[in-house]
Order: C-alpha cells, then structure tokens, then sequence
C-alpha cells in the first residue's frame, strides 16, 4: 500500500512538472496566434503593423527571458524577480490588447504565468488584475468613453473576475491539498523507515531471548538432574559407604559373620536402589515410553504395569481429541503420573487408582485419583510431601516452570487426587 501510494505521488508530480513545462510553449503559441489574427484581420480600431510587431517582438523575448532564468540553476528559479517579470508582462499584454482586441487570446496566459511564477496574496492580485487587459479585449480593444461602454466594460470585467476567483480558489485548494498529501506520505514514509527498524531490532531482540530461553532450560535441567541425583544417587552411595564402614568394623573386632553380612547385603541392596535411581535420572531426560508411543498409549502403559506390581485395579480415560504435544509438556505429564501413581502405592493403601488424560482448547489436564486413607497435607512430613525428592514439590514446580499448577485435593480417610493443568503447546509452537 505504502508502496502503491508513493508510485501514485511519483505519477503526479511528473504530470505536474510536465504542465508547467507546457506554460511556455502555451504562451508562445497564444502570441503568435494573436499575432497572426491581428496581422490578417485588422480592425477598425486596431493599429498599423508598425505599432504590433514591436510590442509582439518584445513580448516573444520577454518570455524567452523568463524561460532562460527558470533554466538558470538555484534553489528556486520561479521565486527569481517573479513580480517583476509579472509587472512587465502585465504591461506588454495591456499595450498588444490595445493595439488589436486578437491580443485576448494572449492575455488569458497572463493568468497561468501568475499561477506558475506568483505565491499567495500576489498571485490573487495578479490574476485579478490580468482580467482587465482580456476584459478590454472582449469589449472591443479600447478604452471606455462613453457611460455605456464604460458600463459593458465592468460587466464584462465582473463575470471575468468570478471566473477567475473560482479558478484561483479551486488551485489554492489543490495546491494546499498536495502539500497535505506529501507531508502525510512523508510522514507515513518515516514511520514505515522506523517501523522497519522496530521489526529489526525486535527480531535481533527475540533471538536474544531464544538464546537465554534455551540457556535458562539448560540450567534448569541441570539444576533439577542435580536435586535428583543428589536426592537419589548420592545419597545411595553414602549409605553403601556407611554399610561397607560398618561391614568393616564388625570384621575386625570379630563380630559373628552374620553382623557383617547382613551390613554388605544392605549396601548391595542400597548399590541396586542406586543404580535404578541412576537409570530413572537418566531416562528423565528422554523417556523411552514417549519414544515408543503417543502420551495416552505411554500413560495407559504405565497404568497396566502399575497394576500388576501391585495387584490394584487402574485404568486411564482421555477425554477430548487427543494431539501430539511439545516434548517438554508430555515429559512433565509423564514423571507427574509415575511420581503419583509411586505415592499412590508407597502411602495410599489403595484399592483403585484412575488416571484421566483432558485434552482442551488451549490446554491439558491430568489426574490422578485414588480411594486410599488420604492424608491431611498441613500435617504430612515433609519428606512424605516431598516424595522424597522427587514429591509434591518438585511436580508442582515442573509444571509451573511450563506455566502451569498441579492441585492436590486430600484429606483422611477420603482419597488422593493429584491433578496436573498444563498448556497445550503443540509440536509446532
């Protein structure tokens, strides 16, 4: 648009230069026009050739003048000595007009000199004044002597004035319109040109913040593989150290070989814990349950398994169309519904435990429900909360991390329900 806009101002402004370029061949064409009328049709009132070719001679060079100052170059050539070229102009018109009334056809171009050389009030005043020479023309070429002719004279002068006065208005409002219109596409240039710099700097900006986003995700990831490992692994293998220390002491002071056997049974029972630990951190960070199936298939398998390590009814229902979502969102559902489902069979003492998987507009929601003995959450240990390490607390943190909540609704005796609210962010976003 902005474009079309600036090609349409290009187009006018070319016939504009071209019009006032046509000035000059105008005049000159009207002079020798007049010239010829006046040399082949005399009138009674007209002069002898003598008397026109000299004021026609000084006519034709007195617009050659003008055109060789407009070529000279300047800031403005039009604005050089206008009134005074006007004045002259204005002079030689009268005396031709006077010499034969054919000159009229000449002094209408007094009016588009005006137009063309002549700004503001002065170019009222000299169009105005340019209807006197045409409206002696039209009266005959000669100077009023009688009442009558003195009375045709001003009629003739008035009609030409309110042709003029239209003409000079309706060019003012042109005129004053095209300096809007440039001054508006001017403006509308210079906010396309900072626009375009605004476009770029956001973009420069936008992949500032990918890069942070990315670096901040990195961190993050580190951080909670960090409280995994430290909640897990390290402390596993502080507990196969203190095993192995207390295996140790019972050797040398010859405790009975079952004290120190029992002490290496824990650590190799603690080293087994770890390494599932391990390998849990590890898998965190690329499920193969999302790599060999959609969400609901992964979270309907982990169901089934749950069942039958612990010989308790559970089964999943989705609701809604189901999509393929951003890796990050079907991650966090996934540890969600494992890190429940292992609360649900460590705490609950449950019968029956149901999963529910929503798909909505703009969203995904999972739940968790079981009919176990509940607890009060204001009371709970922490470390029960907290699933030590990996509980309440740090599920609810993922899920806010992807601008979501995880709510839990409990109470003794009446069941657990953990439910999860993400945003729906698909693979494309």
């Amino acid at each position: 648009m902005i474009k079309e806009r600036a090609a349409d101002e290009v187009d006018l402004e070319a016939w504009q230069g071209r019009l006032q370029r046509a000035i000059g061949p105008v005049c000159f064409g009207a002079l020798l026009f007049a010239l010829a009328l006046a040399l082949s049709a005399p009138t009674p009132t007209s002069r002898s050739a003598a008397a026109v070719l000299p004021a026609a001679a000084a006519a034709f060079l007195w617009l050659a003048l003008r055109l060789v100052l407009d070529r000279r170059p300047g800031p403005d050539g039009r604005a050089r000595y206008a009134e005074a070229h006007f004045a002259v102009l204005l002079l030689l018109i009268t005396v031709l007009v006077l010499d034969h009334p054919a000159f009229g056809f000449f002094a209408f171009t007094g009016c588009l000199q005006a137009v063309r050389y002549l700004r503001g009030r002065a170019r009222a005043v000299g169009v105005a004044v340019t209807t006197v020479p045409s409206s002696l023309a039209q009266s005959g070429g000669v100077v009023p002597q009688t009442a009558a002719q003195v009375g045709g004279f001003l009629a003739v002068l008035a009609f030409n004035l309110v042709i003029v006065a239209v003409l000079v208005t309706l060019s003012e409002i042109t005129e004053r319109l095209s300096s809007r219109r440039k001054a508006s596409n001017a403006e509308l240039a210079k906010a396309n040109r900072q626009l375009t710099e605004m476009l770029a700097e956001n973009a420069g900006l936008h992949a500032q913040l990918l890069v942070q986003a990315r670096e901040a995700g990195a961190a993050d990831e580190r951080r909670r593989l960090a409280r995994e490992l430290h909640d897990t692994v390290a402390q596993g293998l502080a507990g196969i150290v203190t095993q192995l220390q207390a295996a140790e002491g019972a050797r040398e002071q010859d405790a009975p070989a079952e004290q120190w056997q029992r002490h290496l049974d824990n650590a190799a029972a603690l080293a087994r814990d770890s390494l599932t630990q391990a390998r849990r951190a590890v898998h965190a960070l690329r499920p193969i349950e999302l790599e060999r199936a959609a969400l609901p298939e992964a979270l309907a398998d982990l169901a089934e398994q749950w069942r039958r390590h612990n010989d308790t009814a559970a089964g999943l229902t989705v609701t809604g169309e189901a999509r393929p979502l951003h890796p990050e969102v079907e991650v966090t559902l996934l540890r969600i519904a494992q890190e429940s489902l292992a609360n649900a069979a460590k705490y609950a003492k449950a019968s029956r435990v149901g999963l529910t998987l929503s798909y909505m507009p703009g969203l995904v929601t999972l739940d968790v429900r079981d009919d176990g003995i509940g607890f009060d959450p204001a009371a709970e240990p922490a470390s029960r909360a907290t699933g030590g390490g990996y509980g309440l607390g740090l599920m609810r943190r993922r899920a806010e991390r992807l601008g979501g909540r995880l709510d839990l609704e409990t109470e003794p005796g009446t069941g657990t329900t953990v439910s999860a609210t993400l945003p729906a962010i698909s693979m494309e976003e």
